[in-house]
């Protein structure tokens, strides 16, 4: 068994042979953000077209590493598991799997309804496009939470089962991470260690190795710079 990770917000973290830290670290960076957007989204003015353009901007990294995240479950994951599970004849876990897929749909609508209306507030002032954002954002919150937290309780225990340690640590190396480019890394970097623990960032730094200490260093004063600029 290998000791798991269990970050803020975090639903569960099931026993088994997968380390499943990366995983958990990007839906605490998911959560974290969607929390942070919603209260800046309180503070900034109907009239603020600059911080709404900042916000627009911020809005993007957000919502590509959610739809990168999505993709690979859905087009790597989930048809692993499935196979599994087709195999074992377990019922259960193929429909847990369906509605993984299920709850990705749902929230592909209020992804595209924020976008709108980051997009629009930075362009023009209208207090009724911005009461509708954050009405959007509050579902969108309630519904991602509701996802990550369903598959951390029930679709990790199926990867669990079926997936050795020693193999969950290549298909995750070579296949969710793979090799960003340099500025992709110097992006994301950052932004998953946002908000993280001493002892949780030591956790990732550690599968990381010394090439991911060395870009982090470089890139995380101008990311910090930012973020301070965008949610204060």
């Amino acid at each position: 068994m290998t000791d798991q990770i269990l970050l803020p917000g975090q639903a569960a973290a099931p026993d088994g042979p997968a380390d499943m830290t990366m995983m958990y670290v990007l839906h605490h960076a998911f959560r974290r953000d969607l929390r942070d957007f919603r209260a800046a989204a309180v503070r900034a003015a109907a009239d603020d077209q600059p911080a709404w353009g900042r916000l627009a901007d911020r809005w993007r990294l957000f919502t590509s590493e959610l739809h990168t995240h999505h993709t690979k479950e859905d087009e790597i994951l989930w048809p692993l598991l499935a196979g599994h599970a087709r195999a074992a004849a377990d019922l259960g876990s193929l429909r847990t799997l369906e509605q993984m897929e299920e709850e990705h749909d749902v929230l592909d609508p209020l992804l595209t309804s924020c976008d709108a209306g980051f997009t629009a507030l930075s362009r023009r002032a209208d207090r009724d496009v911005r009461d509708d954002l954050l009405d959007d954002l509050a579902d969108l919150d309630a519904a991602l939470d509701q996802h990550l937290g369903h598959e951390e309780s029930a679709a990790v225990p199926i990867l669990q089962r079926y997936v050795a340690g020693d193999e969950w640590e290549v298909i995750e190396r070579d296949k969710f991470r793979g090799r960003p480019s340099v500025g992709h890394a110097r992006r994301f970097l950052p932004w998953i260690f946002k908000g993280l623990d001493e002892a949780a960032a030591a956790r990732v730094l550690a599968i990381g190795g010394p090439g991911m200490r060395l870009l982090l260093a470089t890139a995380r004063r101008g990311f910090e710079r930012r973020e301070s600029e965008v949610f204060g």
